[in-house]
C-alpha cells in the first residue's frame, strides 16, 4: 500500500540535493537548501503535495466555486476553510486506494496526525459520503450531520454531482445558443 506524506517527500528530496552538492562543491561554494515541496489544500476533497494532486477517499464535497441558498452561501470556499482547519499545520499522511476514473489522480485516505480527514469533513456536514466508493463507511457519519443540520445540511444545497451536471447543462444551453 503506497503511503504519500509531505514530510516525506521533502526529506527526499534533502538527500538527494545534499548528495548532489557533496559531488559538486568546494570549499567556498555555498548550495542553497532544496525547497521543501508544499502541501496545499485545493478543496473540501483534494489536497496536493507538490505537484501531486490526491482526491480524498470516499467523499465529495462542494466545488470551490460552489454556492448554496441561491447564491449566499459558499459552501466551496468554507469546505476549503474546514479541511485546512482539521488539518491545522500537521504531518498529512494518505494510503492510496484507487485512481479517479474521470480526472486520473490518486484516490487516498488521508489522516492528519490520528484524525481520519475524510470522517472529519463528513461528520461536520462539508462533505458527503460516496457509499459505493467507500463501501458506506461515511454514510453514518454523513446521516449524523444530516439530523444535526451541520454545515452543507444547514442550507440550501445540491451535492457536488449534482452542481456540476447543471453547470455541464449551462454550459450546453450557452453553446447551443440558448
Amino acid at each position: 500500500m503506497k503511503i504519500l506524506s509531505w514530510p516525506i517527500v521533502a526529506l527526499a528530496a534533502l538527500v538527494v540535493t545534499a548528495g548532489a552538492a557533496a559531488q559538486s562543491s568546494d570549499d567556498d561554494t555555498v548550495v542553497p537548501p532544496a525547497p521543501k515541496p508544499r502541501f496545499t489544500v485545493v478543496d473540501g476533497d483534494t489536497v496536493r503535495f507538490g505537484p501531486q494532486t490526491v482526491r480524498l477517499f470516499g467523499i465529495d464535497a462542494p466545488e470551490r466555486s460552489q454556492t448554496c441558498d441561491d447564491g449566499q452561501w459558499r459552501a466551496g470556499a468554507l469546505a476549503r476553510k474546514a479541511l485546512e482547519e482539521f488539518i491545522a499545520g500537521r504531518p498529512v499522511n494518505c494510503r492510496l486506494v484507487d485512481t479517479d476514473r474521470k480526472t486520473n489522480p490518486p484516490v487516498a485516505q488521508c489522516f492528519a496526525g490520528d484524525d481520519d480527514l475524510q470522517e472529519k469533513m463528513v461528520s461536520a456536514g462539508w462533505a458527503w459520503a460516496l457509499p459505493a466508493a467507500s463501501k458506506d463507511r461515511y454514510v453514518p457519519d454523513e446521516r449524523e450531520a444530516m439530523e444535526r443540520k451541520l454545515g452543507v445540511h444547514a442550507h440550501k444545497c445540491v451535492s457536488p454531482a449534482e452542481w456540476r451536471a447543471m453547470l455541464r447543462r449551462e454550459a450546453l444551453r450557452r453553446e447551443q445558443g440558448g
